[in-house]
């Protein structure tokens, strides 16, 4: 049993709670308005349980200098202590149902998931139950051992078997002579892959005939101008020779492109009348300029046509050709073909030469035309001499290519595919009989025997398992529709089973108004279907007919924090019962409740039957800093309404107990109010002024229940005028007035005087 909370560091609110002061006993009722540290201190409770620090960790204190720290004073002088980072020692008896049991166990954001499911299975058994899953687990880990054993062992041959079964690895037969085998295989596979990469030389090639284009010579050579004035180009000519100046002639054309035709650039003088500008004009007119420009672009025709560069480019060809044919002279013999080059290039040198010539002649005769037919001719016929040359080089190659053919058509096709398949089989007949092949073998089949005991082990304790469960749940699920029906709920389960998939976990369902709740997602659906009242209920119902089915109940410590969340009234007392039954049966109940009147019913209801002196009634009160810490609770004083706080404030006046002479003033007026609500219920409005009352009690009829009352109206006025003026509804200066302890008395005592005798 938990006799007392020693102290609470640095957790949530209770940054500094000190509880060594007040005594926990087998009924301990714990109150705390909300957000003040009921559920911090639940967690504590599920904490220490499980021994799970995160629980503590995530409620460290937001802005304190407090480690998390708790000391739990159980009996026979037996702590658990929280420090640093865990417990010294954990309380397994402790169960605790609160808001992480409802989102660990039932439902959590609207819908049952499956890890709900298989935490509320595991919460939810027995004990042979849970001695029966134990049993089934270590069966269950015990056959994943042996299978692993089966997978390494497997594994580890894998290395052995590559492209064969293992079946098939284990029934090859030992081969004689294997390496003398493969040593043979291997001298065929390299002449095949010599023969591969016969097959895959490359051939050579035949040398590409250059062409000649000498067409746009020839038509540049042609052409010819009539028009000229022969006069006039022999008196530029001898101009030009006077002057004996290179290049003279273009200067004087380019200048003369230049001119206005009628004055002299350099002198201004005019040009009409002057012999040799007439001359000018005639010889340098638009056609001959254009005819000089197409000579003068003769020579890179001539290059064009008969540049060195052809020469290269077949003597490259021909190098190319030559090197992959003297490749394959280390498989076949293959007559070297010949290229003529220095003929080629002499050739070539004749046909640039007559071209120059014919260019020259040109210059020379710009006017008329050059080149005949005949020497048109003669240069094909000399640019034949060459094509010859490279077709008797080419017939070489050609001659190559059909020996190299003829060759490789000769050779035979081997598959090397098979050759190696057939090696990979001897290395592996080898493998076989290797002795660490052999010892893993023999491994193997023993580790299948393991397996094969080790599922049969498993199967057997699952069918006693789900014997156990079966059973136990039948019972579980009667108790819950019980304590449903019980709580008024409007659904049932009408079944609940379990499964293996993804684990051991329950699965029920939920039935409402002739329909099944699906519990995640659906229509209807459990999110839609069940209020909050309901969603709580059920959980509720799930912890307590778990706790109540626990065999070993009597040393269990039951935690319920705020039990009647969202329940309504009939709800709260059908949880009342189930809390004093728990009483009754475990070693303790602890209810953290924010509820005081529930709270003192479940007090009144355990006193009943089993005296006061097995329950103790704590608070958490907040401190400075907000902070919350423990304290002692009268339950009947927090518990009274206003009349009777203020019948027992004039009391404890009279007696010489009471604190505050300003308090007991002002309790006066509204003792005689609640005094009269009480005397006369349902016949004076709850929201009249007590001036008013009197006045409605003087002005009742003869008859009326309010005319009994008619003998005391005229000390009310008396009493409600002095009380009156401590009230700031009818004084605002209430504050100010000054108190007579005679006069006091004298009007507490009459105002008792009315309330006991009904009379002045």
């Amino acid at each position: 049993m938990l006799e007392r909370i020693h102290r609470v560091k640095g957790i949530g609110l209770l940054h500094d709670a000190d509880g060594r002061q007040h005594g926990l006993k087998k009924a301990s009722l714990i109150y705390a308005d909300n957000g003040v540290g009921k559920s911090t201190l639940a967690s504590i409770f599920r904490s220490c349980a499980s021994n799970e620090p995160s629980l503590i960790h995530h409620r460290k204190t937001i802005d304190g200098n407090n480690q998390p720290e708790v000391l739990l004073q159980f009996s026979n002088g037996q702590q658990s202590a929280f420090t640093t980072s865990s417990w010294d020692t954990s309380r397994p008896e402790l169960l605790v149902f609160d808001a992480d049991f409802v989102e660990q166990n039932v439902y959590a954001g609207g819908q049952v998931t499956t890890d709900q499911r298989k935490s509320l299975l595991q919460f939810a058994l027995g004990k042979s139950a849970v001695n029966a899953q134990h049993d089934y687990d270590q069966a269950d880990k015990d056959a994943q051992t042996a299978a692993q054993e089966v997978r390494d062992l497997t594994n580890e041959l894998a290395g052995f078997h590559r492209g064969m079964s293992l079946q098939q690895f284990r029934e090859l037969a030992e081969v004689a002579e294997a390496d003398s085998q493969i040593a043979i295989l291997n001298e065929r596979i390299v002449e095949a892959e010599n023969i591969g990469l016969i097959q895959a030389k490359a051939l050579p090639r035949k040398l590409d005939e250059p062409s000649l284009d000498i067409e746009p010579i020839f038509s540049v050579l042609k052409k010819s101008l009539t028009d000229i004035d022969l006069a006039a180009e022999e008196r530029v000519k001898q101009h030009l020779a006077s002057h004996d100046k290179p290049n003279l002639e273009k200067w004087i054309s380019d200048g003369y492109s230049y001119g206005d035709d009628e004055r002299c650039p350099y002198c201004d003088q005019p040009l009409d009348g002057v012999d040799l500008i007439e001359a000018y004009r005639s010889y340098f007119n638009h056609d001959y300029n254009q005819l000089k420009a197409s000579v003068a672009g003769l020579g890179n025709l001539i290059s064009m046509c008969a540049s060195d560069g052809i020469i290269e480019r077949l003597q490259a060809n021909f190098a190319t050709a030559s090197a992959i044919i003297d490749g394959w002279q280390e498989h076949v013999e293959v007559p070297p073909p010949e290229f003529d080059r220095e003929g080629a290039r002499h050739v070539l040198t004749e046909i640039r030469e007559r071209l120059d010539a014919l260019k020259s002649a040109k210059e020379a005769k710009l006017l008329e035309s050059v080149g005949s037919e005949e020497e048109k001719d003669e240069l094909i016929r000399k640019w034949h001499e060459l094509i010859g040359i490279v077709r008797s080089c080419n017939e070489g190659i050609d001659n190559a290519v059909n020996i190299i053919t003829t060759y490789k058509e000769g050779l035979a096709s081997v598959n090397t595919a098979h050759l190696r398949q057939s090696i990979i089989n001897l290395e592996m007949a080898k493998a076989r009989q290797h002795q660490d092949v052999v010892d893993l073998f023999s491994r193997l089949d023993l580790a299948f025997s393991r397996e094969n005991a080790a599922k049969t082990e498993k199967k057997n304790k699952k069918d006693a398992l789900n014997a156990i469960m079966q059973s136990t749940l039948e019972n579980y699920k009667e108790r819950i529709n019980e304590l449903l029906q019980r709580f008024g709920a409007q659904f049932s389960i009408p079944s609940i089973d379990f499964n293996y998939r993804g684990g051991l976990r329950s699965n029920y369902n939920l039935h409402m108004r002739g329909s099944n709740i699906e519990l995640a997602g659906g229509t209807p659906d459990f999110k839609t279907s069940l209020s909050e009242g309901d969603k709580r209920t059920l959980a509720f119902a799930f912890f307590v007919a778990s706790v109540e089915s626990d065999v070993d109940l009597v040393n269990k410590v039951i935690v319920v924090d705020d039990p009647i969340c969202s329940l309504d009234l009939n709800r709260k007392q059908q949880t009342r019962g189930i809390l004093k039954r728990i009483y009754e049966n475990c070693d303790q109940l602890i209810v953290l409740v924010h509820d005081i009147h529930f709270m003192r019913n479940l007090r009144d209801d355990i006193i009943k039957d089993n005296g006061p002196q097995n329950v103790a009634c704590v608070k958490l009160k907040t401190v400075a800093n907000r902070y919350s810490d423990f304290d002692a609770i009268d339950v009947d004083k927090k518990c009274e309404s206003a009349y009777f706080r203020c019948h027992r404030t004039l009391g404890e006046y009279l007696d010489g107990t009471a604190q505050s002479s300003i308090e007991v003033a002002r309790s006066i007026r509204p003792m005689l109010e609640g005094y009269l609500h009480r005397r006369f219920p349902g016949i004076i409005s709850s929201g009249l002024l007590f001036g008013q009352v009197i006045d409605l009690i003087n002005k009742a009829p003869q008859g009326s229940p309010l005319a009994h009352a008619q003998n005391i109206t005229a000390e009310l006025n008396e009493i409600n005028r002095y009380a009156g003026q401590f009230h700031h509804d009818t004084n605002p200066g209430a504050d100010q007035v000054q108190i007579t302890d005679g006069e006091l008395r004298l009007f507490v005592e009459k105002a008792i005087r009315v309330v006991h005798a009904g009379m002045a």
